[in-house]
Order: C-alpha cells, then structure tokens, then sequence
C-alpha cells in the first residue's frame, strides 16, 4: 500500500496538519474537477468519504464541481451517498453508443445516466440538504458559443482557444461563468476571484438535474442545455471550459480545509490552458488547500501506465467489453488506493507523508 498517494497541503494548513493530523471534521469545502472518465481513479475515495466520513456529520461542507465533479458530489448530497455513489457507477459504465453518435445521442445517453444519479425524488434531497451544500458549476455561451449550430460552435471554440492564448481573461467574450449554488451557500461570500466574475444562480429542485447536465455538456460532442428554469436564457455548457481542474480561491478560516482529492498531478485552471504548463491556480487561494493525488509510481502500474479518460470510447470503439475490462481494474485499484490514504489518516503516518503544496508545483508536469 505505501507510496500509491502523495499529500500536500498549502502554508495555512501545513503547521497543523504536521502536528496534529489530517481530520475530516476540519474540512470547509471540497472541490472537485472535470475530466469524464477520470474521475475512476477516485471512485474508491468517494466511496469511502461517502461511507465512513459523510454519515453523520452535522457541520456544513461545500461541494463545488465542475462537469463530473459536480455529478460525483450529486451523489455526495443524495441521503444515502454510499448507494447513490455506486448507482450512479453502473449506469457510468453501462453508457454504450453507436459508432458515430451524434450530439443528440451523447445527451441523450449521459442524460440517463444522470437520472439514475438523480430521479425525481432525489433533486429535492440535493438541492435541499441542509449540511452537505452543492455547487455547480457551468459556463454559459456568449457570441458564436450561444448558437446552436455546429460550423458556429466549432469557429467559435477555435477563436476562444486562440483568445484564451493570449489571455485566459478573453474567455469573457465567449463564456459567463454561472454557478448554480445550495441555498443556504456561502460561496458568493467566499469567494475571491474578482478576474473571473461569478453569476450565482439558487439551486432548487426543479434546476437540479438541468444544471448538472449542462455542467458536462462539452461544445461539439454534445448539446448545450437551454432553459434551465431560474436561470437567465441559455446555453450552458461544461463548467470545464472555464473551471477544468476547479481551483476556484474560497476563504476559509485560519485552521479550515479545503480538501481537493485529484486524479492528476497538475492543476489546469481552464480545459483551454492543458496545452500552457506554466499556467497554474492564485497561490493566493491555495493556502488552505489539501491536496491528495495518485503517486506516478501508482499510476505507471494501471493497465496502459494511465488511468481512463474520454479517449476510450474512441480507442475501443466497437470493443466496449475491453473498455469495461480496463476501467473495472482501475476501479478495483482505486479501492487499494483509497485504503492507502485512509491508512495514512487513520495511523497518523500522514503527519510525515504531507508535503508543502509548493513541492506539487515545483515537480515536472506527469500525467
């Protein structure tokens, strides 16, 4: 089990933790990161935070995800997590699509799967949770990116990509960053980003479902997602393009956490900036970040020397028993990584495992 994880935290937590240990209760707000098939990796980690940390807790935690993160604290929120958790990982891995699917068809399928996460009765359970808060984040389209037509889309996504070259503030012109926010939230007062400007927006039942389909709905490979009731007028789109890793800066108090466990060893700020390596979240918002991450020694021992991601429907197209094959071992490896971390937490060895989150950034760029 040693070396499958590696732990950093930021200079306002790091003190504590080094004395006295990594507690749960400690924790403010959990984020969590776009990145579809990704999230795998975690699955055992969510299960036990969904099993072991979240039952009965009485203090408030704030959820905020961006695309699949959101969906996997949708499950967080519902009032039984642990079984709406592996509900919503068979109807993950039972997605299935025609050789060449269209937009309409990729909705409509991760559609289902969303409402094995959230049926009716579930919405209110999330939206109205008084101690584990939801946020969602999306990104709603401006100019070329509000229309619905595809050769627009597409001149649209390329001339924000090659704005976003130049500035990550040009994004502006083309998307409205709208976070769909518990009721009882603090995230508008918490939040520190006056670059990127939020637009809140009450979650409530009947926006739920809607604004966690429009989170993951990526330009191109799926429909923007209109008319979300409460909302101002669409599309919204993958909350990816603007927060892909999620390192939106909250505050927090001198001794609070903000726990990110993540499936990679960089932290993008947007999906545009995966090809600018030196582009990295405000230090300013890390200071009381926890970071958890999966070693690359862990990493190169994954069937293919790599955990899943959004590839695989192309590169097993037409084999899905082989896909399923590949993310169901990485699924029973997340369970060991999973026991790895909570080992560390339980026995008090992470006091010497945490490393100063500088560290994290220092290293070179892996996988």
């Amino acid at each position: 089990m040693h070396g499958m994880v590696e732990c950093y935290a930021g200079p306002a937590i790091l003190p504590a933790i080094r004395d006295a240990g990594f507690s749960f209760h400690k924790v403010r707000w959990m984020l969590g990161a776009a990145g579809g098939p990704k999230w795998l990796v975690l699955y055992g980690l969510d299960r036990a935070v969904c099993r072991e940390w979240l039952p009965g807790r009485g203090t408030p935690l704030n959820l905020v995800g961006s695309s699949i993160g959101s969906w996997r604290f949708a499950a967080y929120s519902r009032r039984n997590p642990g079984e709406a958790l592996d509900s919503f990982l068979e109807a993950y891995l039972a997605q299935s699509y025609s050789s060449d699917p269209t937009a309409r068809e990729v909705s409509r399928v991760l559609g289902g799967v969303l409402s094995r996460l959230v049926p009716d009765a579930a919405a209110r359970e999330i939206a109205e949770n008084p101690v584990i808060r939801l946020h969602v984040a999306t990104a709603r389209g401006r100019g070329l990116l509000s229309v619905a037509k595809r050769p627009a889309l597409s001149l649209g996504l390329g001339i924000a990509y090659g704005a976003n070259a130049l500035h990550r503030k040009a994004l502006l012109r083309f998307f409205e960053r709208v976070y769909f926010c518990h009721p009882k939230s603090e995230f508008s007062q918490a939040l520190d980003n006056g670059a990127f400007p939020v637009r809140t927006v009450p979650l409530n039942p009947r926006n739920t479902r809607s604004a966690l389909l429009a989170s993951g709905s990526i330009p191109l490979l799926m429909e923007g997602v209109r008319r979300i009731p409460g909302a101002p007028p669409g599309p919204y789109w993958d909350g990816g393009l603007v927060d892909y890793h999620l390192t939106v800066p909250v505050r927090v108090g001198p001794d609070e956490i903000v726990f990110y466990p993540h499936y990679a060893r960089r932290l993008v700020p947007g999906w545009f900036d995966k090809r600018f390596p030196l582009r990295r979240p405000d230090s300013q918002g890390t200071k009381n970040l926890f970071l958890m991450v999966p070693s690359r020694r862990f990493m190169e021992s994954l069937p293919y020397g790599r955990i899943p991601d959004r590839r695989d429907f192309w590169t097993f197209a037409g084999k899905d028993s082989e896909r399923l094959a590949f993310w169901r071992a990485v699924l029973r490896r997340s369970m060991d990584m999973a026991e790895a971390f909570m080992e560390l937490v339980d026995s008090g060895a992470l006091r010497h495992a945490v490393r100063p989150l500088e560290d994290f950034f220092q290293d070179p760029v892996g996988p």
